[in-house]
């Protein structure tokens, strides 16, 4: 049987073979109609593409690289999805990588992505990874850092700004008269939930008589919460906080849960508790929950977009763009106020 080749795939669409190999590496250059008509033809022919071999000689990928902390987490399904559909609209593919929170594992993921010479990276890192995103645009692999603020200047990111987020919701606390705030979360030393409490305490600092108590679990999830509110009902009432801001809302929503179960804590009237991103379920809870919210759709556009003028920059200037300031994109966090801090 003889082997399709990239002419007959090109004779079929009645396009040049340039059009067809842009259709598999250069996708944004081609109208939907000639990628459409291109298309057909590689089903109708079944043309499988030798992509490897192509990176190697033409040193472009149709492949952009996603590397998450938390693919199972509650916000990060929204954000990748918003991700995927960006990434699919320029005819290029991602391919999703869990570091699993290990430093280790995420750096191993740049190397592999470094070595599929990928066209660009974007990463919500759990470490500082700046240095090899650094070195990567040195060799083309644009990059993007999702969720968290760039340090360099020389690094595009799209970030949220938590300690805003942090301090809305302590402040909100203390507007309620709450005065012994619990600060729930694991991963005190990730750069997100870092900053949500150092907003907390920006807050709680400012107001004299308030006081703040970082409560430890092992991981932000509903069971978390609903550990950490039967150990805080095992306390004396004296001895347990006022309020408490999670670090996330699925820790909110198992603290809720585990008070209402319990019949021996009332939310919001012995404890009001504060959440983090307004995921679905935060509205629908026994008592729904009031929380931070983050535009997460929004932020996996604002990062597609943001890589793809990266990857354009980079070809551009043949080379990474010589150490010029790149766009750092910082969201504002809002409060949603409901019945879990204010009886409705």
């Amino acid at each position: 049987m003889n082997r399709i080749t990239i002419r007959d795939v090109a004779e079929l669409a009645r396009v040049s073979p340039a059009s067809v190999s842009n259709y598999f590496h250069r996708p944004r250059k081609l109208s939907e109609s000639t990628r459409q008509r291109i298309r057909q033809a590689v089903d109708t022919l079944g043309f499988v593409p030798n992509d490897a071999a192509r990176t190697l000689r033409t040193g472009v990928s149709p492949v952009i690289g996603y590397i998450a902390f938390e693919l199972a987490g509650a916000t990060t399904p929204e954000i990748a999805a918003a991700i995927e559909r960006r990434v699919s609209a320029e005819g290029m593919y991602m391919l999703m990588a869990n570091d699993t929170g290990s430093e280790q594992r995420e750096r191993s993921y740049l190397q592999l992505f470094a070595k599929q010479q990928v066209s660009g990276v974007i990463i919500a890192p759990v470490g500082n990874v700046e240095a090899e995103l650094s070195r990567m645009r040195a060799i083309g692999i644009a990059s993007v850092l999702s969720a968290r603020r760039a340090e360099s200047p020389a690094q595009a990111s799209v970030s949220i700004d938590h300690v805003a987020g942090g301090r809305l919701a302590a402040a909100h606390l203390i507007e309620q008269g709450r005065k012994r705030i619990g600060f729930v979360s694991s991963s005190l030393e990730l750069k997100q939930v870092a900053d949500r409490l150092n907003g907390a305490l920006s807050a709680v600092h400012a107001a004299p008589g308030v006081t703040l108590e970082v409560i430890p679990v092992p991981e932000r999830s509903v069971e978390a919460g609903i550990a950490c509110a039967e150990a805080l009902v095992r306390r004396p009432a004296t001895e347990r906080p006022d309020a408490l801001f999670c670090a996330n809302d699925l820790l909110a929503i198992g603290v809720v849960q585990a008070f209402v179960g319990a019949n021996v804590v009332r939310v919001p009237a012995d404890i009001a508790v504060v959440g983090y991103d307004d995921i679905e379920f935060a509205r629908s809870t026994i008592v729904p929950l009031t929380t931070i919210s983050t535009p997460q759709a929004e932020l996996g556009t604002a990062v597609a977009d943001l890589l793809f003028s990266e990857i354009d920059a980079l070809n551009s200037a043949g080379n990474a763009p010589g150490g010029l300031p790149r766009p750092q994109i910082e969201f504002s966090p809002e409060l949603v106020v409901r019945a879990s801090t204010v009886p409705q």
